[in-house]
Formats: structure tokens, sequence, C-alpha cells
């Protein structure tokens, strides 16, 4: 997919969100960015297009006490390696927490 087909601008994270497998709890990566309707997430192994997965981000945002957990369903639609252990994976994500929808909200603020 090419830059120029994106529907919506991408936010380049300036906090950590960590994202995991919503019913296992498994650690899948970091979130890279995101936009209104995709994430792009960091992982040591390849995630397989076409694969839906529940998901759970959370972040310790700054200054605020605690960390913040939204969640969605993502599609994974690419995945291309990045450094030798190292994969990025575009995904579409539908069905956002109003959480995940806020977070993304202050992720996109300069």
């Amino acid at each position: 997919m090419s830059e120029e087909q994106r529907i919506h601008p991408r936010s380049i994270l300036k906090s950590t969100v960590s994202v995991f497998e919503r019913d296992s709890k498994e650690y899948l990566g970091l979130l890279v960015d995101c936009s209104e309707s995709g994430i792009k997430i960091s992982s040591y192994e390849a995630l397989a297009p076409g694969t839906r997965f529940e998901l759970d981000l959370v972040d310790i945002p700054p200054n605020i006490d605690g960390r913040r957990t939204g969640q969605c369903i993502a599609e994974v639609i690419w995945s291309d390696k990045l450094t030798p252990s190292l994969y990025g994976n575009g995904c579409v994500i539908t069905d956002a927490s109003d959480m995940l929808k806020t977070m993304m909200k202050g992720y996109s603020q300069h």
C-alpha cells in the first residue's frame, strides 16, 4: 500500500504504546503510528496478512498516574521486514473502544 492510498493522516507517537492480544495477553509489539482507520505495529515476528486480532493497546501517558488501555479489532493488511529482527505490520482497525479513540486523538496532537 503506497502512502498516496491513505484515507486518514498518520500520527507518529510520542509515547510508548504496547500491543497485546486480548484473550491470551500475549505481547505482540509496539504501536509505531496510527490513523483513524489503521495502526502500524512493530514486532519481532511477521504477522500474517488476513489475520484478525482482538487487541489491547496500553500506554502510560505523561502527567497521568497509571496506564490507559484501549481496545480494537485489527486485521493485518501487510507485513514488511524493517531490520533483521523487526517487522512492521500494517493493520486496519474496526470496533475501536471510546478509550482507544481518546488515546489516538492525543497522539495526533502536536
